[in-house]
């Protein structure tokens, strides 16, 4: 799985902050997007952290069961 980068998570934050203030304001511009993005991005950016922390959780729990589960003939 690879993890993607926070500058690309940031620009699709920018992305959906802009089509919000479009619905409003037809001539927002990125730059003025990158700016109303800024105000949520601290509380979004720890739900991303947040979210690859648990699914990283989740993949080591199953790899580890899976461990546990594969028969011992490895040693014979």
């Amino acid at each position: 799985m690879q993890k993607p980068s926070m500058r690309k998570l940031w620009f699709e934050h920018v992305e959906k902050t802009r089509k919000k203030l479009l619905r409003t304001d037809k001539t927002t511009t990125h730059r003025s997007a990158m700016k109303a993005a800024s105000v949520t991005w601290p509380q979004q950016k720890v739900k991303i952290q947040n979210k690859l922390k648990r699914e990283a959780r989740k993949i080591e729990k199953v790899r580890k069961v899976s461990e546990a589960t594969e028969p011992a003939s490895h040693n014979t």
